[in-house]
This record gives C-alpha cells, structure tokens and sequence, in this order.
C-alpha cells in the first residue's frame, strides 16, 4: 500500500515538473519569435528607407 502511494505521488510531482517546464519553455520559444520578428521587420524597414 505504502510503495503504491509513493509511486503515485511520483508520478505526479514527475507530471507537474514536466508542465512547468513545457511552460518555461514555451515562453522562451514565444520570446525569441518575437525578437527575430522585431529584428526582421527592423531590417526590412532600413533596406526600404
């Protein structure tokens, strides 16, 4: 009974570590989007002027 809670509570600490670093890394993947974004459309903008 003991080893099957623990195990349980495992997995769900294993599942909840895994979300925030899904989060985590999304946002970061979302940050860089909007730099390279910025950067290109900053780039364009002095090749056309």
């Amino acid at each position: 009974m003991y080893g099957n809670n623990n195990l349980a509570g495992v997995g769900i600490i294993a599942i909840l570590l895994t979300s925030i670093y899904t989060a985590i890394l999304a946002s970061l993947l979302m940050k860089t989007k909007e730099r390279v974004d910025y950067i290109y459309h900053k780039e364009r903008s002095n090749k056309n002027s």
